[in-house]
């Protein structure tokens, strides 16, 4: 009876088509979100390189002072100073704060102007200064070094006309004039040493270059930054050292052009979400509707569907994304095998729909419920009742399987690998994923898109090249 209907409306049709009117479609689903993540890089400076540094700095002079106002006691005085290291700077971090001692010599004259006279003298004396440097990060990454101690003052008579007195007496009624340029030098030299904005700012640039994971397909790791943070400064045997995060939002971008943005400024720092041990990263892999319908028209001219005795043949078959399903659009013609020359082939277009599933087990994306639209199946019901069931809906569901298992694997890989390399030079980014999520299936408007999550840790390297090593003072060297 099913060959005789199709026989009878093959007749009824011939020279003629069927045709449905296009379905509604609604937008299609939103990929989720990428995971947050944090990066982390600490950037240490040992006590010898801080020493280096105040070596390489205070070789000619530390800090002078010229007609500067003084406490004499018997009048009026101005006295010309310089000091200068005469020995090796030692030093030690403890509780956050640095902690230093200078030894220097003082060259000071002194012009003394009293009622009944006007004189002058040299006064000369080693001294000790002891410092205690506490460091604070404002938000504008500015560091802040405040220095604070104390100077003792080898004891020398300084005789100046009918005046005689002691340079440690002079010095302590007057001890800002050489400690508050002393330690000005220090807090200076200090945030030399501690460079934090320019640290905060490699990074914040690096992570916004795309890292290429991948090739065939082409893959980028976008880490998409967002917030800055930064903690301490801590200190710890012979080590100060502060921790910099940043957070994003860390995707894989597969593309053979390199992903293009605007490189965003360095903001101020803020408070971050994620810890800073935490990394995930969503991977996509996207299969598009124009590649996956190659491939099922491919397996549907190898193998037609033959519904009541009759053989369907497709010429076309698209693959249109909406918002609870994909739709097919198929041109097909229905042939009768006793018409060798297809005169009595009655062809038209149809739309059918389907649900995306992703079976994990085996790695394919799958469209499955395969079923006419409501118009369709109307249209189907007026000119060719034989085609209006389930058989050609149950043919398409084996046909709309697509396999991207060694894409997903491909992907799980190249990204393992490439984090795992170390560059040589600059910023160095690496990690190790320690697990990849199951594949979860949407669909987009370019295709369908299985994304999985790669879980693990991250940390970026400053690749901080010590500094003065070569010119390192004798007095040090030995």
């Amino acid at each position: 009876m099913k060959r005789a209907a199709i026989l009878f409306c093959a007749l009824v049709l011939a020279g003629c088509g069927f045709s449905a009117p296009a379905p509604k479609r609604t937008a299609p689903p939103k990929p989720p979100a990428p995971p947050i993540s944090a990066v982390s890089a600490t950037f240490t400076v040992t006590m010898d390189e801080i020493l280096s540094l105040l070596d390489d700095k205070t070789k000619d002079d530390i800090a002078h002072g010229k007609n500067q106002k003084a406490e004499c006691g018997v009048g009026k005085c101005h006295i010309d100073f310089d000091v200068s290291r005469n020995g090796q700077i030692t030093g030690h971090f403890a509780d956050g704060k640095i902690y230093l001692t200078l030894p220097f010599t003082l060259k000071s004259h002194l012009n003394l102007k009293g009622p009944m006279f006007k004189t002058g003298g040299d006064a000369n004396a080693t001294g000790l200064a002891q410092t205690e440097t506490a460091l604070t990060l404002g938000s504008d990454w500015k560091l802040g070094s405040e220095t604070q101690g104390t100077i003792k003052l080898s004891d020398a008579d300084l005789k100046l006309g009918p005046v005689k007195m002691h340079v440690t007496s002079l010095w302590n009624h007057n001890e800002e004039k050489i400690t508050k340029p002393l330690f000005k030098e220090v807090d200076r030299h200090i945030a030399q040493a501690l460079k934090v904005k320019d640290q905060a700012k490699r990074l914040w640039m690096k992570m916004q270059h795309p890292i290429r994971v991948g090739k065939s397909p082409t893959a980028w790791l976008v880490l998409q930054p967002e917030k800055i943070a930064i903690s301490g400064p801590f200190t710890k045997a012979n080590t100060l050292s502060a921790s910099i995060t940043v957070e994003g939002h860390p995707h894989v971008v597969v593309s053979d052009a390199r992903p293009d943005a605007k490189p965003l400024p360095l903001p101020a720092p803020s408070r971050i979400d994620a810890p800073g041990d935490s990394f995930a990263v969503s991977v996509p892999v996207l299969l598009p509707y124009g590649e996956a319908a190659a491939l099922a028209l491919k397996r549907l001219h190898d193998r037609p569907p033959h519904i009541g005795g009759a053989k369907l043949r497709f010429d076309r078959l698209e693959i249109l994304p909406s918002g609870e399903d994909v739709v097919m659009a198929a041109h097909f013609c229905v042939a009768q095998a006793w018409d060798p020359f297809g005169w009595f082939d009655a062809c038209g277009e149809a739309y059918l729909r389907g649900v995306p599933k992703f079976d994990p087990a085996t790695g394919t994306i799958r469209v499955i419920h395969v079923r006419y639209d409501i118009a369709s199946e109307n249209a189907m019901l007026a000119a060719m009742r034989a085609l209006a069931g389930g058989e050609l809906g149950k043919d398409l569901e084996t046909k709309l399987v697509f396999d991207v298992s060694k894409d997903i694997a491909k992907l799980e890989n190249d990204l393992r690998t490439t984090l795992a390399k170390r560059p040589a030079r600059g910023v160095i980014i690496t990690g190790q994923i320690a697990s990849f999520g199951p594949p979860t299936l949407t669909w987009t408007a370019d295709g369908f898109l299985a994304e999985f999550t790669a879980k693990g840790t991250i940390i970026a390297d400053l690749n901080i090249k010590p500094k003065n090593t070569k010119t390192e003072s004798p007095e040090r060297a030995h």
